[in-house]
């Protein structure tokens, strides 16, 4: 990495942890909008979450200012895979510790904290004491007092103690979503493993969520496979979805597209959107059926219906290429707008692609940007790399190098070709980063090996300067 790189995250870093010990300290209302709102902040902040949980741990300062702000992070399962509120414990834990030297320096540096001064390194690690401090009083209030107060209420939770399956599937249920008691994923995890032994589909279907997933848990698809199967045959329509997609994508089992479309239909039967949709899938793409476009079509329709935004998303694709359907750009923009709105990556990268090339709307490049920014931080590596392209062409924004090669680091190690492509550009010529040929070729090769054969053109100029 580059010296201008390491300075420029080093800025960023104490940037970031200034700004966290602001937030705090505005938000009034604590108890209820508190970790949603911060959340939101961070998630806004124009930088990947993960990148900057790596970055805070990596530091030589780590644990003299950053342990607060990495409790929080591990507290939401910020950037990390998981919520674990243990992790977060011992992080606020260790900012509060030496105390009796912080309480010096905070009365010596008093103004300093008032200038906000950005080189007292002193006052970031006051800030970081601060942070834990309060963070840590605010677990302890919400997750621990607040939940037995809250947990005495749910109407269900007594009954979940004397072991009826349905009571146990809706307090873990509770526990997974922070409804009416703090999220928890490990006591989602056990109430969800408490229902399921006792033979209820619908926590069956969840504790393989859990171990698919790993909330609350280590991922296991062999788990995971054997707990939807158990729902599967209990009846639970999400419970085939769930097992369908474990023989589609080859979860914990051999990949068979055949079994995949016969559970895929019995969910859908049961009114399953999602399994609807996979079903349109199958039709779609002729995946454990002869490939039918007015059938996927169909599949789409009703699970649009239903409210799944991906299915709207997937019926926009067919009136945009019509396909099942007379093409229909109009109808097609209404489907990806209403998908997009709904929170679904893909239609938001459609619709930005709509807006950039003017495609059943009038082209607007800052519609473009905005709709692929949405995308792109909700994980599409398709619109990483745009987003990439529109920093690097200055469309919608202005020009910024540094945010292009940001943007297609991003997309090129989330797998996406052109992404890979345009990264060893950036490495090749010195596009937001320094010259770097080593890194170049890495990228070029693997854009190529996965499937951008314009890298090897680069691949070549190199090889030519070489020889």
């Amino acid at each position: 990495m580059s010296v201008a790189s390491i300075k420029s995250d080093e800025n960023f870093l104490k940037e970031f942890l200034r700004d966290f010990y602001q937030k705090i300290i505005v938000i009034c209302d604590y108890l209820v909008t508190f970790e949603n709102t911060l959340n939101e902040w961070i998630k806004n902040i124009g930088k990947d979450t993960k990148t900057i949980l790596e970055l805070m741990q990596n530091h030589e300062k780590c644990e003299l200012w950053f342990s607060g702000i990495l409790g929080f992070f591990y507290q939401c399962g910020i950037g990390c895979d998981h919520v674990d509120k243990t992790k977060a414990l011992e992080l606020y834990s260790l900012a509060v510790s030496n105390k009796e030297t912080l309480y010096q320096k905070f009365t010596t540096n008093l103004h300093l904290l008032e200038e906000n001064n950005e080189e007292c390194c002193d006052t970031l690690q006051i800030f970081n004491f601060i942070i834990g401090k309060y963070l840590l009083s605010l677990l302890y209030y919400k997750d621990i007092i607040l939940d037995k107060i809250n947990l005495s209420k749910l109407e269900y939770s007594e009954s979940a103690r004397k072991g009826d399956p349905i009571a146990q599937y809706n307090l873990g249920y509770c526990y997974q979503y922070g409804k009416r008691v703090a999220k928890d994923y490990n006591k989602a995890f056990i109430w969800y493993s408490k229902s399921a032994n006792n033979d209820y589909a619908l926590g069956q279907n969840n504790l393989g969520e859990c171990y698919e997933k790993g909330i609350g848990t280590d991922k296991d698809y062999e788990k995971a496979f054997e707990w939807y199967f158990k729902s599967a045959e209990n009846g639970s329509a999400e419970g085939q979805k769930n097992l369908g997609n474990c023989y589609y994508y080859e979860r914990g089992v051999t990949k068979d597209y055949e079994e995949a479309f016969k559970l895929y239909s019995k969910s859908a039967n049961d009114g399953c959107a999602e399994g609807q949709k996979n079903l349109g899938n199958c039709y779609y793409y002729g995946r454990g059926i002869t490939q039918d476009y007015e059938k996927a079509f169909e599949l789409y329709s009703k699970s649009s219906e239903n409210g799944n935004a991906l299915a709207q998303h997937n019926l926009g694709c067919c009136y945009i290429h019509g396909n099942g359907v007379v093409k229909d750009y109009n109808k097609a923009i209404e489907l990806y707008s209403k998908s997009a709105n709904n929170g679904c990556s893909e239609g938001q990268c459609s619709l930005a692609y709509c807006y950039e090339c003017g495609e059943g709307v009038e082209k607007d490049y800052y519609k473009a940007f905005e709709w692929y920014s949405k995308a792109a931080n909700n994980g599409c590596s398709i619109s990483q790399c745009s987003l990439g392209n529109f920093y690097y062409d200055g469309l919608g924004t202005d020009k910024d190098d540094n945010k292009a090669f940001e943007w297609y680091f991003k997309s090129a190690n989330e797998g996406y070709n052109i992404g890979q492509y345009r990264l060893g550009i950036c490495y090749h010529y010195g596009i937001g980063t320094s010259i770097n040929i080593e890194e170049a070729v890495i990228w070029y090769k693997r854009a190529s090996d996965n499937g951008y054969m314009n890298a090897n053109i680069e691949l070549d100029k190199i090889n030519e300067l070489v020889a």
